[in-house]
């Protein structure tokens, strides 16, 4: 059989394995939830109704809405009364979401992740699914693939739906925490353009916003375009910054001797050659003086976007519709970081050896900052570029649709750490030539040198595509007195595919290059079914409504196996306007590419190992670290089940209220072994290698014999069968084989595993009133929350659980928000609220205590006034939005750069302009 048919065979077993699922399953529940609703104060009554032709998140049939879960939705005027520029800010006005209440930025460093994009209950970005429209977008990172729906301008958003539930088994891996689906608008009819410009302490920002579009008979179009800007906020300008918390009882944070302008030294010893005594700071005559490291730091980038999205539909049969969207996005930030600083040996070979040594010492260990030396400070570059689009047609059999549709979408990640040559520090600072040498003290280093050390980065870049084929049918298979049963059956097959480099050398030279490609390949088969046993047709006392429902999908992998994820439902209506609802599914997170072919892949060399308990640094003079990508990972899986009510009584027209009960059951979560653990916890052993030798008996960690047994070099056979398959770093010589190696005291495993497991459990809250006042003012009120109940996580599986509240995990998050239309005049305030929670932190005898963060709390306003509706004024409409008015800090912590979580910014005024043409 040829590899075309292969694949062709797969995908249509998978298309037919969604309705073996249904056949093999017991009868499922579900829930019915309120239609997409206007949010703004104007909307007044709503109608709770669902189209029947429309999707909503959470399901794959039309009509019928996420089965038993809390569905949380953020409609198109929200992004108007909440002042938000960006689908990033907007996505920070829900409680439930880890940016909530604070500035959420781009994370320009290394470790690739992407903060503005969603993180659904702290669980993690990768395990929350971002959809755009429903479908699938490639993900962006250096070493992770999350995608950003902060890409999308919010002219062109209708509304976002967020699903805080187990969703595999309608859309497969990654909705572990949940869905946050993007819905754009599909047409529009007219221009709309938006500009704003906003202002606060040290930092300023601007926001252009328009949309344009036509309708026709049976279709439309539209396209949106967004250009943002903000500017870097310094640490400086913040004074809350510290590392020095002595004066509140903690320890002195900041670096010995290390990073400070002026350098320091400490005396060699002949007997040895190595440093001794303290450091000592010619340029004043302090003695082990501390520096603050963090004053060349940026608070928050500077980041400038480019967005454009289009979209459309058109009828071109009585029965097919086609529809289509693109977007194009392109995002730049870069940000200042501390100081660099290195330590070197000088020796009297230095023609600037200074004089102040005393002539009997043969060299110093001097300690300098590179960036103060070389007068180039460190930054971060970071350039990401994401497009794609879908098209598809749904066509009409009658009672039944069938819909396709094929997305796909590229991204392009370059980012550069600035950083500087140790080679050429080590070598130069050796150097006998008052041309090359560096003079640390005196300021005489020559031009060449200076750029001769700034001449080194470190980078990674990617490159990343996805693209699906997704069919389907739904429509109602027969009718009970309680309604239509309707069911959908579909099948997917998808591609995935990343291309990592890193590079740590001489700017835009290929050198310490890692580079790793890896090809995904999924077959995907799913089902849906939705059973209504009681409804207004035939409802009886104490069953005014009943539906249940089963969704189930198995996806086929290339790289790491199958898995199946059912989910059931409830959905209980007792008595008119309460309704009882439940659910209970599985869910997966397929291990990315990233984590599978890491670009950081490596085996790295260091001048000291890991010291077993009982030693010192210097008895283990000779290691080895491995870290990036491992291919053999594990999907991670989760267990998750809710039970919720819903209260809109007929007795108070436009009251609203829910609460939801979740608990969520996360095992095999990807995570860097930390060797904290080693030696310490049994379930760690396998990360990392040994060869303590003892005289008698055998080497205990928990009461060692330094006595009797010390470590000793690894077997250079053993040594070279783990590292022989891994690019090599900062070996002192070339290594081909295991004559080659240096002694190796330890070797430390600490790329990715499947380790830790989070068991956490809360409850979600939502009420939501609308009420006129008099003919002529309209109001509302809303308030939404999150409260968290437990979180355990164990380090890896079958360690104890540990209560994360101790170590940073907050319990509530609330936000308020009260509304007033009169006329012409909008008028909103929002109140947000992040509770305390505790933190670890040092006491100056170096013992780890534990503090309580404050709360924060925030309040914003957004003002709209509507011009007279006549001449060029007509459809204008001016903004201003206060962000944080009373200037709240964040709450002071004693560890860290000084503050816990809260927003930097600050008080931001924003001062906007909107006309509709």
């Amino acid at each position: 059989m040829s590899r075309r048919s292969t694949a062709t065979t797969r995908f249509a077993v998978s298309l037919l394995s969604g309705a073996a699922l249904l056949a093999l399953a017991t009868p499922a529940f579900a829930q019915t939830a309120p239609a997409p609703a206007d949010t703004s104060p104007e909307a007044g009554a709503q109608d709770d109704t669902i189209p029947e032709d429309i999707v909503v998140t959470g399901s794959s049939i039309r009509g019928v809405p996420p089965t038993g879960s809390n569905l949380i939705q953020v409609g198109a005027e929200e992004v108007v009364n909440t002042g938000a520029s960006t689908t990033q800010e907007l996505l920070a006005t829900i409680p439930q979401l880890s940016t909530f209440n604070t500035a959420p930025r781009p994370d320009q460093r290394s470790n690739g992740i992407i903060s503005t994009a969603p993180n659904i209950r702290g669980i993690g970005q990768a395990q929350t699914l971002v959809l755009i429209n429903g479908h699938r977008l490639v993900g962006v990172g250096h070493l992770q693939n999350i995608p950003d729906p902060s890409i999308i301008p919010t002219s062109g958003v209708q509304r976002i739906e967020v699903v805080a539930d187990g969703a595999s088994s309608v859309y497969g891996s990654d909705g572990i925490a949940g869905v946050v689906n993007v819905i754009t608008r599909k047409d529009y009819n007219g221009l709309e353009g938006t500009f704003r410009v906003g202002y606060g302490d040290s930092y300023n920002t601007m926001n252009a916003n328009a949309v344009a579009g036509t309708k026709w008979d049976g279709g439309g179009v539209m396209i949106a375009g967004e250009y943002s800007k903000t500017s870097r906020l310094r640490a400086t300008d913040r004074d809350y910054l510290t590392q020095d918390f002595t004066a509140t009882g903690g320890r002195d944070n900041r670096a010995t001797g290390n990073a400070c302008l002026s350098p320091t030294y400490r005396v060699n010893t002949t007997a040895t050659g190595g440093p001794t005594g303290n450091y000592i700071q010619p340029a004043t005559g302090a003695v082990s003086p501390r520096c603050d490291n963090i004053r060349d730091l940026d608070l928050y980038p500077r980041q400038e976007r480019l967005s454009f999205l289009a979209a459309g539909h058109h009828q071109a049969a009585d029965n097919v519709e086609l529809f289509f969207d693109a977007f194009y996005s392109r995002t730049q930030t870069d940000a200042y970081r501390e100081s660099l600083y290195t330590t070197n040996v000088m020796t009297r070979n230095n023609p600037y050896f200074p004089t102040f040594v005393a002539a009997n010492v043969p060299s110093i260990s001097v300690t300098y900052n590179v960036n103060a030396l070389d007068g180039v400070r460190e930054r971060d570059t970071q350039d990401l570029s994401v497009y794609g689009g879908t098209v598809g047609a749904g066509v009409d059999f009658g009672r039944f649709k069938w819909t396709t549709y094929v997305t796909g979408s590229r991204s392009s990640t370059d980012l550069r750490e600035g950083s500087f040559s140790p080679v050429a520090a080590g070598a130069l600072i050796q150097s006998s030539d008052p041309n090359t040498a560096i003079d640390p003290f005196g300021g005489r280093t020559s031009q060449q040198t200076k750029i001769t050390l700034a001449d080194w980065e470190q980078s990674y870049r990617s490159k990343q595509y996805i693209w699906e084929v997704n069919t389907k049918v739904d429509g109602p298979l027969f009718a009970l007195p309680g309604g239509d049963v309707k069911i959908a059956v579909g099948g997917v097959h998808r591609q995935e595919f990343f291309d990592g480099l890193f590079t740590n050398g001489r700017i835009n030279a290929l050198e310490g290059v890692g580079a790793q490609k890896g090809l995904r390949k999924v077959w995907s088969g799913f089902g849906e079914l939705f059973v209504p046993i009681f409804s207004g047709d035939n409802a009886i006392g104490g069953f005014q409504r009943l539906d249940l429902s089963l969704s189930a999908r198995h996806d086929s992998y290339s790289d790491f196996g199958s898995t199946t994820n059912p989910k059931i439902g409830v959905n209980w209506e007792p008595l008119k306007g309460f309704t009882l609802r439940g659910s209970f599914g599985t869910s997966f997170h397929a291990p990315a590419l990233p984590d599978l072919y890491g670009p950081d892949t490596r085996a790295g060399y260091l001048n000291n190992g890991l010291a077993p308990p009982g030693f010192q640094s210097a008895d283990v003079p000779g290691g080895i670290f491995i870290a990036g990508g491992n291919p053999n990972l594990d999907a991670e899986k989760a267990t998750t089940w809710s039970l919720g009510v819903d209260f809109q009584p007929t007795f108070l027209p436009g009251f609203k209220a829910s609460a939801t009960y979740y608990n969520v059951k996360f095992k095999g979560r990807v995570a860097f072994p930390s060797s904290s653990f080693f030696y310490r916890d049994p379930a760690f052993n396998q990360f990392f290698v040994s060869n303590n030798v003892c005289t008698t008996g055998t080497y205990n960690p928990a009461s060692p014999d330094t006595v009797n047994c010390r470590p000793q070099p690894i077997p250079s056979a053993q040594v070279w069968s783990i590292i022989k398959d891994l690019p090599l770093q900062n070996f002192p010589t070339t290594v081909t084989g295991p004559n080659d190696l240096p002694p190796i005291y330890s070797i430390t495993i600490l790329r990715r595993a499947n380790l830790a497991e989070i068991d956490t459990d809360g409850i979600d809250f939502d009420l939501n009133y609308r009420w006129n006042m008099g003919e002529r003012v309209q109001m509302s009120a809303s308030v939404s929350g999150n409260y968290v109940l437990s979180y355990d996580q164990k380090a890896i599986e079958g360690a104890l659980p540990i209560d994360q509240f101790p170590f940073g995990q907050a319990k509530f998050r609330v936000r308020g928000q009260l509304g007033a239309v009169a006329g012409p005049v909008t008028a909103v305030a929002m109140l947000n609220y992040s509770d305390k929670y505790k933190n670890q932190y040092f006491l100056p005898t170096n013992v780890q205590a534990t503090e309580t963060i404050g709360a924060y709390t925030t309040l914003d306003l957004h003002f709209g006034y509507k011009l007279p509706a006549s001449g060029v004024l007509e459809g204008t409409e001016l903004v201003l939005d206060v962000d944080n008015l009373f200037d709240a800090d964040p709450p002071f912590a004693r560890a860290g750069n000084g503050y816990g979580n809260g927003n930097v910014l600050g008080r931001v005024f924003t001062f906007g302009v909107r006309k509709k043409f």
